[in-house]
């Protein structure tokens, strides 16, 4: 059960890794600056087959002045120094692939730098400029209710108007994000082709898929109308949250778009014979509106559903149920399910939560059914570092909060460097100063620390990422069993046999039953688990302890501590 499997050409290979997001600035820094960068990435490739992960995703690594972090892009066709060259990312490839290993990019279609050759020429108020309408541009209005001048009332992600005076052009210019990334024109079809392009260059450098960054809001609606208003009580006129955006988000022009991104793949596959994976990014509580994408040749959208599992109000057996229960009733007939604990946008599993649920979080998350996506230091329990003064702070999302409101938005305690041991800087770098402080709790909490520990974070993912290459696991069913506040458990089966009372000799792997328990409360809970012919098992995981681990229990009477979770094999009277 522990082998690791070989992905090979397999089209479908992304339905079943385990997909290891790595944000590179903080991953492995070789250069001595306090960065990460590609190079560090490549000296921890071993790691990726140690833990059975078989895919990674690299956030930003262009060329960009970095003002959110690689999401504003200047050069799409190149590295940036900060992480290397394009020799070290073809050296990346190779190296992952030698070993197995997919490589997803991330990739940033709504807006760019506004050092991008495009933006800087697009600033020039020329008629026959082909810059010209590479990005949103508009005449101001006067006398207005809102920001003066302003085309419009739309609001940026990052709060305050979305729309900023360049003088050169004399006009305003859209960005839903910073007023260092312009939105594009995506109705334009010199952009649409400069981006096919963009991601042609990168197909023919062997990456394996791509993360579809802020997919929703690519388009806005023609009129420019302003947006009503949300009448939520907390949210300031300058907030986001002000308004409801029903011009600015899934205009339906955006599947288009994604069809033709997923026309480029194909053409890609038809010549190579390799199918590019496509996950997009879709950050709404809407389910029916994120299902859509499904349609639109994305392979999947993010499912950030299990995000909202918090130590204050969500962390319940049956809270937890449905969500899941949610997901795959809306997914469309013959897609294939995802889900997400954390990412670079929100704070980490072991805070959010509590320490003592993080294995317990990684255990359920590995033995859902589809595609599961892990951040970085997940796997050791990272916690988030506190918050760093105003004056220190490097997410642009916080700065633009001001002082007296940053630690309510900062991104910053989520993207502390990896803790590879306890040397200086967590083995991170040799810099004095690392771009953002590491943890102090490194000392303890590294990879050299726990691979030594027979139950640790560390290993107890490790052992879960390997029974989840079960072929049960991979392709099998999940029917919910014992639920209620304080647990959570479900079978994972194939679903011929499963509700079988005859033994059959000629059963083989693909017909074993699985049975996944967790006690997510606060109290021990002792529970009878047995059903029909299923009344004992074999215990494969135990987060508590080594104890019972390759030893038969009764389902009958099964105790399970708080943040205690098991893996067990049933067996057949």
């Amino acid at each position: 059960m522990s082998k690791r499997l070989k992905i090979g050409s397999n089209k479908d290979w992304w339905k079943h890794v385990i997909v290891y997001q790595i944000y590179p600035r903080s991953f492995q820094d070789t250069t001595g600056n306090g960065i990460g960068d590609l190079q560090g990435i490549i000296n921890h490739l071993d790691y990726f087959v140690f833990l059975n992960v078989e895919a990674i995703w690299l956030s930003p690594i262009y060329c960009s002045p970095m003002i959110d972090h690689g999401y504003d892009v200047s050069n799409y066709r190149d590295i940036d120094p900060l992480f290397g060259s394009l020799h070290d990312f073809e050296d990346l490839i190779h190296e992952a692939h030698k070993r197995d290993i997919k490589v997803i990019m991330d990739f940033i279609p709504n807006h760019t730098s506004t050092q991008h050759q495009w933006f800087i020429n697009s600033c020039k108020d020329d008629s026959g400029n082909p810059y010209r309408d590479y990005y949103i541009w508009k005449d101001g209005k006067v006398d207005e209710e809102y920001a003066p001048g302003q085309p419009n009332n739309w609001l940026s992600a990052f709060n305050g108007p979305a729309w900023t005076w360049n003088e050169d052009r004399q006009q305003f210019y859209l960005h839903q994000f910073t007023a260092h990334q312009p939105d594009l024109n995506l109705r334009n079809p010199s952009v649409v082709k400069e981006l096919l392009d963009i991601l042609q260059f990168w197909l023919d450098r062997d990456v394996d898929g791509f993360r579809m960054d802020a997919i929703m809001h690519l388009f806005k609606d023609e009129r420019f109308l302003d947006e009503p208003r949300s009448n939520k009580s907390d949210a300031s006129p300058d907030s986001y949250d002000y308004l409801e955006h029903v011009y600015t988000v899934n205009q339906p022009e955006v599947h288009d778009l994604l069809q033709q991104f997923r026309v480029l793949f194909n053409a890609h596959e038809q010549r190579t014979g390799k199918y590019i994976f496509m996950v997009t990014e879709v950050f709404s509580s809407d389910s029916v509106e994120c299902a859509k994408y499904y349609h639109s040749g994305s392979d999947m959208s993010f499912n950030f559903s299990l995000t909202s599992l918090h130590k204050k109000n969500a962390l319940s057996g049956s809270y937890i149920r449905k969500e899941i229960e949610l997901h795959l009733q809306l997914l469309p007939e013959g897609k294939w399910p995802n889900f997400v604990l954390g990412n670079h946008d929100i704070s980490r599993v072991a805070t959010r939560t509590g320490l003592q649920y993080a294995d317990l979080l990684n255990v359920l998350l590995l033995t859902l059914p589809g595609t599961a996506f892990t951040y970085y230091g997940e796997e050791l329990a990272m916690l988030d570092i506190e918050l760093l003064p105003y004056e220190h702070v490097q997410d642009p999302f916080a700065k633009n909060l001001g002082p007296e409101k940053f630690m309510l938005g900062s991104r910053d305690p989520c993207r502390a460097p990896m803790q590879w041991s306890d040397d200086v800087n967590a083995g991170f770098s040799s810099s004095k100063h690392t771009w953002l402080p590491v943890h102090p709790s490194y000392k303890c909490r590294n990879v050299q620390a726990q691979k030594k520990q027979e139950i640790s974070h560390l290993n107890i993912y490790k052992r879960i990422a390997a029974i989840r290459q079960h072929e049960v696991f991979k392709n099998g069913l999940i029917t919910f069993h014992v639920v209620n506040e304080n647990i959570l458990s479900f079978f994972r089966h194939k679903g011929e046999l499963f509700n079988s009372f005859a033994r059959n000799d000629d059963e083989d792997e693909s017909d074993e039953v699985f049975l996944v328990a967790m006690n997510v409360g606060f109290e021990i809970s002792t529970y009878n688990y047995a059903k029909d012919r299923y009344k004992s098992a074999f215990v494969l995981m135990n987060t508590e302890s080594s104890q019972m681990v390759n030893t038969s229990i009764s389902l009958q009477s099964v105790l399970l501590k708080p943040a205690q979770a098991l893996v067990l094999k049933i067996l057949l009277d």
